[in-house]
């Protein structure tokens, strides 16, 4: 199936990272639904996509996706999915382990963990139907390396390696690719701001992150199944 064909569901995709995977699935001529819940993102990207919106090859969705009721909704209508790329995902973080609050835990896990379950979910029968599709997960180096005060965060992460594993075995035999990438500090607008003083030269281009994550859906790498691969 050439890639003009494709249709793509980017969660998050108003983001910093989601705009940059947008974007490059864009220039494969694919069709992108993009779930947003943030309006003045959706605002920004209205006017940045709007020659793209206008000829429908991206379709904005309001939907909170760490609700099934939210997946289904992003989902709704559409015949056929060929690839899921989870880019929904928030960072917090500061504390020792005994001194996070248990909200922050929560909030760590319903929206880097359970946003992916609910979309992996609401795509993963008809790509078993269908016997083809992709999903990429996003996690995060922080699921390795667990550096102190960011346990919520981190573990958050090592749980979506954890999915995209589990799920990749699941889906064996079948021509359903499951990845997740990996990568370091995002140099977004946000990250600048939490963290003037760092080495930005040092951080990872959301650019990077989208090249990696369109080649994963590629019939280039076919073969690559349950990596978790480090960008």
């Amino acid at each position: 199936m050439s890639q003009r064909e494709r249709t793509v569901i980017v969660t998050g995709g108003t983001g910093a990272l989601g705009r940059a995977v947008v974007e490059a699935f864009l220039e494969t001529s694919a069709r992108v639904i993009v779930s947003w819940i943030d309006k003045g993102e959706r605002d920004e990207v209205e006017v940045l996509w709007q020659d793209a919106l206008a000829k429908g090859w991206v379709r904005l969705v309001e939907a909170d996706v760490t609700e099934e009721s939210g997946a289904r909704e992003v989902v709704a209508g559409l015949e056929c999915i060929d690839v899921l790329v989870n880019a929904v995902g928030g960072f917090a973080g500061g504390s020792p382990v005994f001194e996070t609050d248990l909200e922050l835990w929560d909030q760590m896990f319903r929206i880097n963990l359970r946003s992916a379950v609910c979309m992996s979910r609401a795509v993963v029968k008809g790509m078993r139907s269908r016997g083809r599709g992709a999903i990429v997960n996003v996690a995060s180096r922080a699921a390795y390396e667990r550096p102190a005060g960011l346990a919520a965060y981190s573990a958050s992460k090592d749980a979506v390696i954890v999915l995209t594993e589990t799920l990749q075995k699941e889906l064996a035999g079948l021509e359903v690719r499951v990845n997740a990438v990996v990568p370091t500090t995002i140099d977004t607008p946000a990250n600048r701001e939490a963290m003037p003083g760092a080495d930005f030269s040092q951080w990872t281009p959301p650019q990077q992150i989208a090249r990696v994550i369109v080649w994963l859906t590629s019939a280039d790498a076919e073969n690559v199944r349950g990596g978790c691969i480090p960008v």
